[in-house]
Order: structure tokens, then C-alpha cells, then sequence
């Protein structure tokens, strides 16, 4: 399937971006958001079996990295527990004492479980059945197995989250435009992207292509929450893959400086944004 920049609609102008690792990309002037330029329709259902299969390849420059498996969360529930905290704090920040979250793609359920004892109502979404059923099963959440924009709730939500989610959906704007709607007046959304176009910190991560149809920077991720009816109320930058630096013998005196520097001067290779429905 030929994509075009969901955000500035498909007669906006777009750049040939190169290819890396074999896929082809492209990138719209206007909003500067980057792009595959062809996707398999059906590449989300195979993402699971892909993460397991390279996991734990150091030669996959490009392969779709993902470290929130149970059995590495029971290992690294430290370093885990760190960065869901962060997240809590900052959305209490924006949302003081939030009642309601509704986590989008929560996978294991491993942000959910953390939490559930601190947010009164919790719930989430994930489409891989069997992803869904360990969550219910070993942590007792309430999950659904339908897209978002199939989701039927008598309730809204406080907040939505969506991490390492939006950058593998084939319609972005009605998805974040179904968030929209989930959320009480003054809601918050939180959504977390890998951001690794132009200089990032820690060096060389993978663009997890196929699986990352769209390559996020702050303005561009702006541009598309604007519009789909959202004002932006914060945005952090941090760092992707510390379990995997964890798991493969780190983190050397390089890795610790490197994710310092990132997160100080705000060019980590992940993107944090926080936004409110407009009024």
C-alpha cells in the first residue's frame, strides 16, 4: 500500500527520504513527519513473533526492538519501575489525582499492573489475543481486543496512553481522534514515540522498520495531534532501549553519559508528548 503524510492529506507534497535497510522513504516538507513509502497491509499481526525473533539480534540494525516481555520485566523490574513512575508523575502533574486511564496497546499490562493501585479505574486495549488473555490472567485487568475506534465504553478516561504504539498504525489521525473522544473534559492523552530522525541520543538505534510506518519528531507529532483536535501541554525527550543495553552486558560509562546528555539537553531517542482536547 502507497502511503502519504496523514497529516497534510495525500495531495501534500512528498520527498524522496532514501531507503534504509531496503525500505524505501519518504518525507512530507510540510510538517517534516518521515515515512515508509510502501507497507504491507497486514504488518501489525506479525509483530509479536518478529519482536521475539530478534530480540536478541545484534546484526538487525534496522528490526523492530521491543524488551517488555513478562519474563524481562520480572528481571528488570527496577529499571521498569523507574520509567513507569516518571510517566505517572508527569501525567499527575498535568491531571493532579486522575481517577480514570485507559491504556492503548498496553500489551502485557505490565504500565496497568503498576499502577492499579494508585488509579482507581484502569483498563486497556491490545489486540493480540494472547498478549491480552496473560494480562487479564496474571495481573486481573480489564482488556479489550478491539481497535480503538471500535471501542465501545459507557466511561471516559482522565487520561489515554499510548506508548510505542502510534508509529506502527496505518490510520493515525483517526486513532488519535478516537482517543479524543474517550477523554472527560480536560483530559489528558500521553503519547510516546521513538524519535530518531537527525542527531539522537543514545547513538544508532533501529528504526524498527517495517513495523515503524512513521518516523516522529517533536514538530511533526504536534502537527498531527493538532489535527486531530489536540493542543500540546508538554513534551520530553528520554531514552529507548536500556533493558536491551541491560540484557546484552551494559550499560558501559559511554551508555550512562550518552543517556544523561539526551535527556538533559532534550535530543533523547524517544518523544514523550502530553495533550489536551482543544476547547
Amino acid at each position: 500500500m502507497r502511503l502519504s503524510c496523514p497529516t497534510c492529506g495525500p495531495d501534500a507534497p512528498r520527498q524522496d527520504y532514501g531507503a534504509r535497510s531496503g525500505y524505501g522513504l519518504s518525507r512530507c516538507p510540510s510538517c517534516g513527519l518521515v515515512y515508509l513509502t510502501d507497507v504491507e497491509d497486514a504488518i501489525n499481526d506479525e509483530f509479536f513473533d518478529d519482536t521475539e525473533d530478534t530480540a536478541a539480534e545484534k546484526d538487525a540494525k534496522d528490526a523492530i526492538e521491543y524488551w517488555s516481555f513478562p519474563q524481562l520485566y520480572d528481571k528488570h523490574r527496577a529499571i521498569f519501575d523507574t520509567f513507569f513512575v516518571e510517566r505517572h508523575e508527569r501525567l499527575n502533574a498535568l491531571k493532579p489525582g486522575y481517577q480514570s486511564l485507559l491504556d492503548v496497546g498496553c500489551g502485557y499490562g505490565l504500565f496497568l499492573d503498576h499502577i492499579k493501585d494508585r488509579v482507581p479505574h484502569i483498563a486497556g486495549i491490545e489486540l493480540d489475543p494472547k498478549v491480552a488473555d496473560y494480562a487479564r490472567i496474571t495481573y486481573g485487568l480489564t482488556i479489550d481486543t478491539v481497535p480503538v475506534e471500535d471501542y465501545q465504553t459507557d466511561q471516559t478516561f482522565d487520561v489515554v496512553t499510548m506508548c510505542d504504539v502510534l508509529e506502527h498504525l496505518h490510520q493515525p489521525i483517526e486513532i488519535l481522534e478516537s482517543c479524543r473522544k474517550l477523554l472527560n473534559p480536560g483530559g489528558v492523552l500521553m503519547i510516546q514515540v521513538p524519535n530518531v530522525l537527525g542527531f539522537k541520543l543514545p547513538l544508532n538505534h533501529s528504526w524498527g522498520l517495517p513495523h515503524h510506518i512513521w518516523q516522529f519528531s517533536p514538530p511533526s507529532l504536534k502537527a498531527m495531534l493538532e489535527k486531530a483536535g489536540f493542543e500540546v501541554a508538554a513534551h520530553y525527550t528520554g531514552v529507548m532501549g536500556v533493558v536491551g543495553i541491560y540484557e546484552n552486558g551494559g550499560p558501559s560509562v559511554s551508555d550512562h553519559l550518552q543517556w544523561w546528555a539526551g535527556r538533559k539537553l532534550g535530543i533523547g531517542n524517544r518523544l514523550m508528548m502530553f495533550a489536551r482536547p482543544k476547547a
